[in-house]
């Protein structure tokens, strides 16, 4: 919609009101309006001079020379003080003016390249303006400040820019609070509370063997952790308890004897190992069921030499 002028009646009603960022309009009908008109024209010079930061002018030290107003800039946690400078454009080409962060550290360097403004993922920084030189020389109207909109105004497409510069790796940082790595942040907060667990089983070739049972995180890493198991010995694949010879604990610790010589919970070793002896009374398949945090895994061993 556009944007609608006030009219010369509304207008007439602004003398001696407060009409923004404490702007008085001056009451003309007073003797030292003129004053209260200075007053009003400094504080708007004041509000532009923050509009005005980082902005690029015509600076009349050489025709190829450009200046940069004083501003305050935040990059992350930091805050800086800019200084302002002066520095050359190329002739004959369209100068790309920004600052990265070592413009802000420095406080009175900017950068420029001839080529367009850094990709913000892989270079971080405030675009200011564009100056367009030709002929060994360039005019304020060849000056293009807009860019600075961009630093105010943007799309966050997949929060790049190193992460908006403010997500950075590290063991402690907001990435990795936030971002799944592959080592770090919100799977490493979580996998550990998601118990899996390996069995792992042997043949002794005389009748007996073993079962090795083995409690990791959801990365597959062992769980330097103690765990309560419940471990039961069967001929079938997920099948019942199915007493035999000897199914008992090698190591780790008996909690409970569901069933003699086929159903045990087991408190595991302190790096999450409960293993247990096989000694059946005939040759077969045997399969050791497991289950932790009410998942079952099962493990088979081919038990033989009686």
């Amino acid at each position: 919609m556009a944007e609608v002028l006030r009219t010369l009646t509304e207008a007439a009603g602004y003398g001696g009101t407060n009409r923004g960022p404490a702007v008085n309009i001056p009451s003309y009908d007073v003797e030292d309006w003129y004053k209260d008109a200075d007053r009003a024209l400094n504080r708007l010079a004041e509000v532009a001079a923050y509009a005005a930061a980082g902005e690029v002018f015509k600076d009349d030290g050489g025709a190829l020379v450009f200046g940069v107003r004083a501003g305050k800039f935040i990059n992350g946690d930091t805050a800086y003080t800019y200084a302002g400078c002066t520095e050359s454009v190329v002739d004959a080409e369209t100068n790309y003016i920004f600052l990265d962060a070592a413009d802000l550290v420095a406080g009175n360097t900017v950068s420029l390249n001839q080529t367009g403004f850094p990709d913000p993922s892989t270079t971080p920084h405030i675009p200011l303006a564009t100056i367009v030189v030709a002929a060994g020389a360039y005019t304020i109207d060849n000056i293009d400040n807009s860019y600075r909109e961009r630093a105010l105004l943007g799309m966050l497409s997949a929060g790049t820019a190193a992460n908006l510069n403010t997500l950075v790796a590290g063991a402690a940082s907001n990435a990795d609070a936030l971002h799944v790595h592959a080592v770090a942040g919100l799977q490493a907060a979580v996998q550990d509370l998601i118990p899996t667990i390996t069995l792992t089983g042997t043949n002794d070739a005389d009748g007996t063997g073993t079962m090795a049972i083995q409690v990791k995180d959801a990365d597959g890493s062992n769980l330097a952790q103690r765990f309560r198991v419940r471990c039961w010995l069967s001929t079938g694949d997920f099948g019942a308890p199915v007493a035999d010879t000897d199914f008992s604990v090698i190591t780790g610790t008996e909690l409970r004897e569901i069933t003699a010589n086929a159903d045990y919970e087991v408190i595991s070793d302190a790096t999450g190992l409960a293993e247990m002896n096989i000694d059946v009374a005939s040759n077969g398949t045997y399969y050791v069921m497991a289950e932790v945090d009410g998942r079952i895994y099962s493990g088979s061993v081919a038990i033989t030499g009686n």
